[in-house]
């Protein structure tokens, strides 16, 4: 393909744009645009039409900061840690709104795992409420994510499916598998409806609801997050939207209770434990008292009883302190590097140690709601990974410090003990078996009762725990579809439609590279034109004499009147007709500018030395027996062979006689000179209709015989290539007075403003073989 960079741009002036020529060229193909419109608005409706409308529902979630972080006496300790920065809360809660997990409870609770549709004109509607059956897959197939089944209502009690009855609520086997269709009752208005059902993998559904779930922070500093949801059935989208919310905070809250709920089975243990030795201490007491009848003991006793039974009391909180401090010692150290359920903290008043266990009860959660999204390998967790490890620390630490202070306390209190085991023993033997037996019920009791306690507190602390965000407005659905946007989705096909046409016209004028406008020719060469002649396809080869009023004659005219201003000092002019190759028209110009040169009272004679394929006397209908091959070869004079034209006074041709086998040493064996001599003599204007230049070398053997040249350009079918041919001999002076002729402009493929007759004589583009008309193209303007 030839571009414009392959030719020497002689004309190197920025050209002026012409936007009237540009939108007349455009505008010439106004039935493609039309077509163009038509179709690509009829592909928007169609495309309107076969998609399901989507409604936008939005909820808005508020969430809060935990404020149970904050506890006194630890928090200075821990600034330096930089834990749960809140930058990185909202995009963590973000994520867990979005987990495979999450999504995979709101999808079973709502049963969506099962999709009906009605049979629509253009395509299905899918439902959601009031559904007239409820369908089950009992056991599956290899098709039964993948195709439809087409299930009709017969009646209240039977279905039909492909073709056989049914009944509900009765296992059916189909080609998706073994189904059940449960109903406890359809509404008439679906007696013999057809409802498609499809059966969803919860993979690929999870996946088309990630692509229509938006969740975005209000702002950047908020901690409101705005979560949108796309659905072609807003009830649908407005429960699935409400119960991702509720799923959240329920695993929220499920978090938060994981501590709370270790305690708690550590205290029943212990209860049921307790509750049995109690029961054994009351028995001991009671026989007792029953074996020695006593029914008292001495106030005395009663109060060294009391300072006994209050140190019991201080022993057994250390002895429970101590065995928490060794299951905490005992999970820190076993569990370095991995996480795992927190031991109970019950007894432990340290506000330091109470708070960095907080702290690192929280940690792990973060990170187990972390894992459920992201891997272990992202930089959040490896940071949360880190801060753990820091905790444990410290906690290692402080358990240190604290143990080797209760230890010191039960130290203390073994002692006191042993201080009152031999005080006990100088008590009556009577008395001081009832208070041994007295003691033990004690101890259990108050232990009993402490353990009772805390286990409500930790009921109480379990019922309380709420969820660490808060809806501010339930979800709600737009009252129209939010796609397709049917006035903006028109307005795009309606560009396509009008943007396709100018691109295609643009590309083929673009690719082109043959000659479509005076532009074209002016920007390769400096040779002027010296007229332009339009295009028509009247079959009249004399046109100027059979229509001298048309626009072809005119044009014709013109072309003679600029003929004054070429060789203006020579009173007998030889003008060269010729081309770059056949069928460019050189034939039915050079013919009819010697029939108005003839009308207008000159004598002209017109050559026909395109010896290899002459068409000039098949034309004009003349016999070709004898012309300028017989002169060339013999010692014929002219007026041997020299014919007038029928059809116009004062015109004469000379035909080219038999076909020769050697054209070119014809011309030059020096016959030419004297009948060139002789014709110049006796005529005002002879013309040669000399071959293409691009063929043969006639037309150069014949050029030192002419004052003028006149290279034939044809509109949309001369290359650019064979201008730069011109344009060399142009500037190697090798035909004298070189001067271009325009011909066969189509005015009506868009070129200049007029209208033109033109003429239809072509010959086809090869030279040595017959050539067949083009064909017209479609919606090609009539002449």
């Amino acid at each position: 393909m030839n571009t414009d960079s392959e030719f020497n741009i002689v004309n190197e002036e920025e050209p002026q744009i012409n936007f009237r020529e540009i939108l007349s060229k455009y505008l010439h193909h106004w039935k493609w645009f039309i077509l163009s419109l038509a179709l690509f608005l009829g592909l928007g409706f169609l495309y309107v039409k076969i998609t399901t409308p989507l409604y936008q529902v939005e909820t808005d979630l508020l969430i809060k900061e935990d404020k149970n972080n904050s506890t006194s006496g630890g928090d200075d300790i821990l600034k330096s840690l930089d834990l749960f920065s809140s930058d990185k809360i909202i995009d963590n809660e973000i994520q867990i709104l979005k987990s495979y997990t999450l999504m995979e409870q709101v999808f079973k609770t709502l049963g969506l795992d099962v999709s009906y549709f009605l049979n629509g004109n253009t395509r299905k509607v899918p439902i959601y409420e009031h559904l007239p059956f409820h369908a089950e897959l009992l056991k599956p197939s290899l098709s039964s994510y993948t195709d439809f089944l087409k299930i009709e209502i017969v009646n209240a009690t039977t279905v039909k499916v492909n073709g056989k009855n049914y009944l509900f609520n009765h296992p059916i086997k189909t080609e998706l598998g073994i189904i059940l269709l449960t109903s406890s009752g359809v509404d008439a208005k679906y007696f013999n409806t057809e409802i498609d059902i499809h059966f969803n993998k919860f993979s690929s559904l999870y996946q088309g609801y990630s692509n229509n779930l938006t969740i975005t922070p209000v702002s950047k500093e908020g901690t409101v997050l705005i979560i949108t949801y796309e659905d072609a059935i807003p009830k649908r989208g407005e429960d699935i939207l409400n119960r991702l919310v509720y799923e959240y905070n329920n695993a929220a809250v499920q978090d938060k209770n994981k501590v709370t709920s270790s305690t708690l089975l550590f205290v029943e243990d212990r209860l049921r434990k307790l509750a049995e030795e109690l029961g054994s201490a009351e028995k001991n007491v009671e026989s007792y008292k029953s074996a020695n009848k006593i029914t008292d003991i001495s106030a005395q006793s009663q109060i060294f009883m009391q300072g006994v039974q209050q140190n019991d009391v201080d022993q057994n909180k250390i002895n429970i302190q101590l065995s928490v401090i060794r299951n905490l010692e005992e999970y820190i150290n076993n569990s370095k590097g991995q996480s795992g359920r927190l031991p109970s903290m019950l007894g432990i008043e340290d506000p330091t140690l109470l708070a960095l266990v907080s702290k690192l009860g929280d940690a792990e959660l973060k990170k187990e709601s972390l894992l459920q999204t992201v891997p272990e390998t992202n930089p959040i967790v490896i940071s949360i990974n880190d801060q753990i490890n820091s905790l444990k620390a410290t906690i290692e630490q402080s358990v240190k410090n604290l143990k080797s202070g209760l230890m010191v306390t039960q130290q203390q209190l073994k002692n006191r003990n042993n201080t009152f085991e031999s005080i006990i023993k100088q008590v009556p033997a009577k008395e001081r078996g009832l208070i041994d037996v007295m003691r033990q019920q004690d101890i259990k009791n108050t232990l009993f009762t402490f353990l009772l306690q805390k286990r409500e507190e930790q009921e109480m602390s379990l019922a309380s725990n709420l969820p660490d965000s808060r809806t501010i407005d339930v979800a709600r659905s737009t009252p129209f579809p939010v796609k397709p946007v049917k006035p903006l989705l028109m307005t795009i096909f309606f560009f396509i439609g009008l943007l396709l046409p100018i691109v295609v016209i643009y590309l083929r004028e673009a690719l082109n590279n043959k000659i479509t406008k005076r532009s074209d020719i002016e920007r390769l060469t400096k040779v002027p034109i010296l007229a332009e002649i339009a295009h028509s396809d009247d079959s009249s080869q004399l046109i100027t004499v059979d229509k001298p009023r048309s626009m072809i004659s005119e044009q014709i005219r013109a072309l003679r009147t600029n003929l004054q201003f070429i060789s203006a000092e020579a009173s007998h002019k030889v003008l060269l007709f010729t081309s770059g190759t056949s069928g460019e028209g050189k034939s039915f110009v050079s013919l009819n500018l010697g029939a108005s040169l003839a009308m207008s009272g000159k004598k002209v004679v017109i050559l026909e030395f395109d010896l290899r394929k002459p068409k000039l006397h098949v034309a004009l209908q003349m016999e070709n027996e004898r012309g300028l091959s017989n002169y060339l070869i013999s010692d014929y004079s002219y007026k041997d062979i020299i014919k007038e034209i029928p059809q116009q006074p004062d015109y004469y041709i000379i035909t080219s006689g038999p076909v020769p086998p050697n054209p070119a040493e014809l011309l030059a064996n020096g016959r030419m000179d004297s009948l060139i001599q002789d014709l110049q003599r006796d005529f005002d204007f002879v013309i040669i209709d000399a071959p293409p230049v691009g063929l043969v070398t006639d037309a150069q053997i014949l050029s030192k015989y002419a004052n003028a040249t006149m290279f034939i350009v044809r509109h949309n079918y001369t290359f650019k290539k064979q201008i730069v041919l011109i344009d060399d001999f142009y500037r190697n002076k090798k035909f004298a007075n070189i001067n271009i002729i325009f011909n066969s402009i189509d005015y009506s493929s868009g070129y200049g403003y007029g209208y033109g007759y033109g003429y239809g004589y072509g010959y086809g583009n090869g030279y040595y073989h017959e050539e067949k008309p083009k064909k017209k193209l479609l919606f090609k303007r009539k002449k």
